[in-house]
């Protein structure tokens, strides 16, 4: 008997216009959809493509509890892994939903480490949050041979200082309760001054100096480079001396 496979199915940043082409085609003949919400939540990646399901497509969901609680956590992803199993070994397919991309996504990961070793698994691309993020502020995300970092805002602030030092540019996620931490070190790192807060992917940019201290968002992203020395910081050019 065939065995199903499991598709990573990137459902970008939560616009149902950002969904791409083959992602839409995959949903529309799909029978078997997987994703996880937080309890008392609604999936965003589950809202994002919900136009796209057929009538009668089976569901399965991990709850994941809130506040965190890891071993809870497994135990969600565990049950999900049994009925993606089940689906599997009857020779169904089954589309796991990711905000994003999939192979940006750490749901997909903890799938990923249970059962690409049994089954065959497959990823399909999706517009990441910072891309749209980028894109609604308008922000270049490298320029020519600059670098760039993606950071997660709960990061140790020393680690996050030690990256900071070293890339011309950077995108921080998971900012939460972190932003005076962030702000912190983007200001040691010189990147402050025009750092950017984008409350929501597809949104343009506000000020980070603008933002208060309350948290912010589950997907806020801050988008910040290196500035500029300012004149008086410039090295002095050397006078050119004549020999004659």
């Amino acid at each position: 008997m065939r065995r199903g496979k499991l598709i990573g199915l990137g459902v970008g940043p939560g616009d149902p216009e950002l969904l791409t082409v083959k992602a839409v085609r995959i949903l529309e003949t799909t029978q078997v959809v997987a994703f996880v919400a937080t309890a008392g939540r609604t999936s965003r990646a589950r809202e994002t493509v919900a136009a796209h399901l057929k009538p009668g497509t089976r569901e399965l969901v991990a709850v994941l509890p809130t506040p965190s609680d890891p071993a809870a956590t497994a135990r969600a992803y565990a049950q999900l892994a049994t009925g993606i199993v089940g689906e599997l070994g009857q020779g169904q397919d089954v589309v796991f939903l990711c905000e994003g991309d999939p192979l940006f996504n750490p749901s997909f990961a903890q799938l990923l480490e249970r059962l690409a070793q049994r089954f065959e698994c497959v990823a399909v691309p999706g517009i990441p949050p910072f891309s749209a993020a980028a894109a609604g502020a308008l922000w270049p995300l490298v320029l020519r041979d600059q670098t760039l970092a993606i950071v997660s805002g709960t990061l140790p602030p020393r680690r996050l200082a030690e990256i900071l030092r070293t890339v011309d540019r950077v995108v921080v996620l998971r900012i939460g309760r972190n932003l005076p931490k962030i702000r912190e070190a983007l200001a040691a790192a010189r990147m402050a001054r025009e750092a950017l807060l984008v409350d929501s992917p597809g949104q343009p940019g506000r000020r980070l100096e603008e933002a208060g201290e309350e948290p912010v968002g589950p997907l806020a992203i801050v988008l910040a480079a290196r500035e500029s020395p300012a004149p008086s910081e410039r090295p002095a050019r050397a006078t050119p001396s004549v020999v004659r």
